[in-house]
């Protein structure tokens, strides 16, 4: 409202907040520590977003305006906003239902990763998902190889691209 919603009107402006819940430091769920008392916690996630518009009644008013089409930008992202309508035009041109933007990550970085699971004996059920930056080593150092997120010798970088948290 300060600046005139950025030329937007009122109605064009939907905010909802997220709570923050106990972080997991492994694939057994362990949590992880702060501190030796204090719990690291961090926003729910992307699917708590998605339920949160829906219980929010958003979606319904979305589908009844016609809106065909959603991006999700998270704050901490904001030059990415460069690579939003590229992207959505990709993902309208190849009929995609989702896609997310990724960005160079290094080895180690404290970045969710986009990665693809892949399932051992049913390849219908591998997933490219993103995996948290605090479940990346521990899951790469018990499969595979088991070197862990290591940078690539030729790029510098993770071969695990860092997810933008744009979708």
């Amino acid at each position: 409202k300060k600046n005139s919603n950025f030329g937007m009107e009122e109605s064009q402006i939907s905010i909802i907040c997220q709570d923050k819940v106990p972080a997991l430091k492994d694939g057994s769920a362990g949590l992880a520590m702060k501190e030796s008392w204090t719990i690291e916690t961090k926003p729910h996630g992307h699917g708590d977003v998605h339920h949160l518009l829906l219980k929010s009644g958003l979606v319904d008013k979305w589908l009844v305006e016609g809106k065909r089409h959603v991006v999700f930008i998270q704050d901490t992202n904001a030059l990415v906003v460069n690579g939003v309508l590229p992207t959505l035009g990709v993902s309208v041109d190849r009929g995609f239902h989702m896609n997310s933007i990724c960005i160079p990550r290094l080895a180690g970085e404290a970045a969710g990763a986009i990665t693809k699971l892949a399932h051992k004996s049913d390849p219908n059920k591998s997933l490219v998902i993103n995996v948290e930056y605090n479940q990346l080593d521990p899951l790469l150092l018990g499969q595979g190889d088991r070197k862990g997120d290591v940078a690539d010798p030729s790029s510098g970088f993770s071969p695990f691209p860092g997810n933008a948290n744009n979708l």
